[in-house]
This record gives C-alpha cells, sequence and structure tokens, in this order.
C-alpha cells in the first residue's frame, strides 16, 4: 500500500512538472502572438520594408512558423480531447464545451471587427476616391499645366517676335549696333522680357539688352544649342531664380543665336511635377483600391489567425486546469457511489473554489469511512449482545416470547416455539395468530401501559 502511494506521488509531481512546462510554454507562445503582430506592422506599415528586405521575410518567416507551430499543438490538444470524450473519460464534456465556448468567445470579436475593419475601411477608400476629391486633383493639374503652358507659350511668341524684329533690322544693325537694336526690341515687347543676350555658338556674348548684365548671364547647355542649331525654339526652365529663359537659332545671321528671359514663380511652376505626380499617384492608387482591400484582409486575417489559435491555446489550458480536477473528482464520487471510501483526490494548491471542493471532498470521504467504521463497529457489537441473548433465551426452559406494539412476534425461545406448534418462523405471525387466549392480555397491557408492553 505504501509502495503504490510512493508511486502514485511520484507520477504525480511528473504530471504536474509537465503541466508546468506547458503553462509556460503556452503562455510563452501566447505573449508572443502581440509581439509577432506588432512586428509585422511596422515592417509593413511606418519601416515600409520592401518585398527583398531581409527584416519582412524574417518577420513572414517566424509569423508562418509560429502560426503552423501553434495550429499544431492546437490541433493535437483538440484531438486529445474528442479522444478522451469517445472514451467517456471524466471532466471530458466539461473540458470540451469550455473549449468549444473559449474558441467562440475568441472568434465573434475576431470577425466582428474584421466586419467593422473592412466597412470603415472600404467607407473611408469612397471618401477618399469620390468623385468630388477626383475632380479637386484633376482641376489643380489642369491648372498648372495651364500656367505652364500660358507662360511657354507667351515666352515662345514674344522671343520670335524679337528674333523677326532683329533680323529685319539689318540696316539699324549696320547703324547703330546689334546692342541698340536688341534693347529697343526688348522694349517693345508688350509682356516684357528680364534679359536679352545675342550669343554665338559656343555661348559668348555678341550683344546684351536692356538690363541685361553680364554677372546675370548663365551659359546654356551645349544640347540647347543643338536643339536651337536644328531650328528649334528652346524653353530653359530655371525655377530657382525664377526664370523661364528661351533660345532661338537667327537663320539670316551666322552663328548668331537669341537668348531670353522672363520673371515666372517659380514655385507655382514647380507645383506642375507635384501636381502631376499627384495626379499620377491618385490614379494609380485608385486602381489599386480593390487590391489594397484584398492586402488589409489578407494581413488582418493572418493577425486574427495568429490572435485567435493563441487564445484558443491559452483557452484550452485554462479549461484544461478547470475539468482536470473537476474529472477527478468526478472519478472519486463514482468509486465512492460504488462503495470505495477509501478514495482521495490530489487537493490543489490554490484557494479558489476547485481547491476548496477537493479538500471538503476529501475530507467528506473521510467522515463517511469513519461513520462506516462506527456503523460497523456497532452493528458488530449489537450482533455480539443478540447471539449473547439467543443462547441465554435458549438455556431457559420456560417459553419466551417478545413481541412489539403492534403485536408482531420479534422473538421466541426453543420453549416458545413448541408452544407455538413447532412454526419456523415465529416472527411471521402475530401474538393473536399464535396465542389467541393471550391476546385479550395482552390488548389490556397495551391500553394501561405501553412501556410495559415495550
Amino acid at each position: 500500500m505504501a509502495r503504490a502511494r510512493i508511486i502514485g506521488w511520484k507520477q504525480f509531481l511528473r504530471l504536474r512538472r509537465r503541466r508546468q512546462v506547458q503553462t509556460i510554454a503556452g503562455v510563452s507562445l501566447t505573449v508572443l502572438a502581440p509581439l509577432l503582430s506588432i512586428a509585422t506592422y511596422l515592417v509593413l506599415g511606418p519601416f515600409d520594408q520592401g518585398a527583398s528586405s531581409p527584416s519582412l521575410r524574417l518577420v513572414i518567416l517566424a509569423d508562418v512558423v509560429y502560426v503552423l507551430l501553434l495550429a499544431a499543438l492546437v490541433l493535437h490538444r483538440i484531438i486529445g480531447i474528442v479522444a478522451a470524450r469517445r472514451a467517456q473519460s471524466a471532466g471530458s464534456r466539461l473540458h470540451l464545451r469550455l473549449t468549444g465556448v473559449f474558441a467562440l468567445l475568441a472568434l465573434l470579436p475576431t470577425v466582428s471587427v474584421a466586419v467593422f475593419a473592412v466597412l470603415t475601411i472600404n467607407m473611408g477608400l469612397e471618401a477618399w476616391f469620390s468623385e468630388r476629391v477626383r475632380r479637386v486633383v484633376g482641376n489643380a493639374l489642369m491648372a498648372t499645366e495651364s500656367y505652364e503652358r500660358e507662360q511657354r507659350q507667351a515666352l515662345e511668341y514674344d522671343t520670335r517676335i524679337l528674333a523677326n524684329m532683329i533680323e529685319n533690322s539689318a540696316s539699324n544693325i549696320q547703324r547703330f549696333g546689334l546692342s541698340a537694336v536688341l534693347k529697343d526690341g526688348q522694349l517693345k515687347v508688350q509682356r516684357g522680357l528680364r534679359e536679352a543676350y545675342i550669343v554665338n555658338g559656343v555661348g559668348e556674348l555678341q550683344a546684351r539688352g536692356d538690363k541685361s548684365y553680364l554677372f546675370d548671364y548663365e551659359k546654356p547647355a551645349p544640347a540647347a544649342f543643338e536643339a536651337a542649331l536644328a531650328g528649334q525654339l528652346v524653353i530653359i526652365p530655371d525655377l530657382d531664380n525664377d526664370e523661364l529663359r528661351a533660345l532661338v537659332r537667327m537663320g539670316r545671321y551666322l552663328d548668331k543665336y537669341l537668348l531670353v528671359s522672363r520673371t515666372i514663380d517659380g514655385h507655382l511652376f514647380g507645383l506642375l511635377d507635384e501636381a502631376q505626380e499627384t495626379a499620377k499617384l491618385y490614379q494609380e492608387q485608385e486602381a489599386l483600391r480593390g487590391q489594397r482591400l484584398f492586402e488589409f484582409a489578407i494581413i488582418y486575417l493572418g493577425f486574427a489567425l495568429i490572435i485567435i489559435l493563441a487564445a484558443m491555446w491559452l483557452g484550452l489550458l485554462f479549461a484544461e486546469r478547470l475539468s482536470r480536477p473537476v474529472g477527478r473528482l468526478t472519478t472519486a464520487a463514482q468509486q465512492v457511489g460504488s462503495g470505495d471510501l477509501d478514495v482521495q483526490v490530489v487537493e490543489e494548491q490554490n484557494d479558489d473554489e476547485i481547491g476548496l471542493l477537493s479538500r471538503y471532498f476529501n475530507q467528506m470521504t473521510r467522515e463517511l469511512k469513519a461513520q462506516q467504521d462506527r456503523l460497523l463497529e456497532n452493528s458488530r457489537q449489537t450482533e455480539n449482545r443478540r447471539r449473547l441473548f439467543d443462547s441465554v433465551l435458549s438455556s431457559v426452559t420456560s417459553g419466551v416470547i417478545a413481541v412489539d406494539p403492534q403485536g408482531n412476534i420479534t422473538l421466541a425461545n426453543r420453549a416458545a416455539q413448541h408452544l407455538l406448534d413447532g412454526s419456523a418462523s415465529p416472527q411471521s405471525v402475530t401474538l393473536a395468530q399464535a396465542l389467541p387466549e393471550v391476546s385479550g392480555m395482552f390488548e389490556q397491557l397495551q391500553t394501561e401501559n405501553l412501556e410495559i408492553v415495550r
């Protein structure tokens, strides 16, 4: 018996250490779930890692390994619960119900949040890509394009007018000089030109117009001269200096180029590129709206799967901790019902209701065992007294009959059995049936003094 208790205690300690390891592993996996979710969000969101980023691959690999590991553990535990339920193990029904409740509690909020999040994001996307926003983006692009086109066309027109005036003023050039003709033509342009220069094919100055100073001159790039030599009017933007320059070749003069500039709003002019990029990005994002929503759904599904599996794993651990002592109590109660009052359950160390219930159960079985022992002892003593009384009565030569208050014969010695005609079972008859002549006396005694009858 002592050896069996030692073996049982060792098994209990081994199982306890195993459950402690499982509990630590479960808590670690549960804590790891939000950490992986935060890491995945940071890599995909604020840090904006590329698809080929090692950190992104590492985080996704960790997510996949975590999901597979947790899914395997949860599936293994569920299979064990179902097997225990089919075997009708004690506590398996409660364990299965608690597992289902925890899974449902983890699933319902996740699905509700998923539906709400998808609807909210879809409404947000509809607001961002509405017709009004699309019209504002288009109007901004049209306004910047219109401003740039107007400035370019005006500069091209004035440049060609000034170039034609110089080419048609050969006599004035010979009389007053090229610079004077250039200044006069510059002042006649209605929109006004800030600077005007005559240069050769390598960018050397030949003449300067009104307020066209040498220190303001910036030599055009060789590519601009090549395009002008091919007959093009080259527009050269200088947004840093709020200028728009134009270079054109004067065909009537050998190796002569007209370079003029006009003051513009460089900031507004530069907004065209931003407006074009913004409009292009807006169109791309509008085309990818469904894909973005799908990507969000996939990411959320991954996060939800991690959270659900972690919650199920934690729920399984909690359900096991709750159903295990209940199962032990159920098994012990079955043994008590079959008559085994020596059964004892392992008392939980905590002070909750389960721990109190196990201690009270052990106390109850001990009390029942003690009461059973007392009852057996009393029964044994009563049996001994009865046997002693029977032996005394059997030695008496006179007939002795004992009856209860109702007149039923409860005891008769051998001499009395002869008086009862040798009945094998005198307890099956009443005194009035066995001895009618004394029934009146019994009734009188019963009426006068009941204690004497007893």
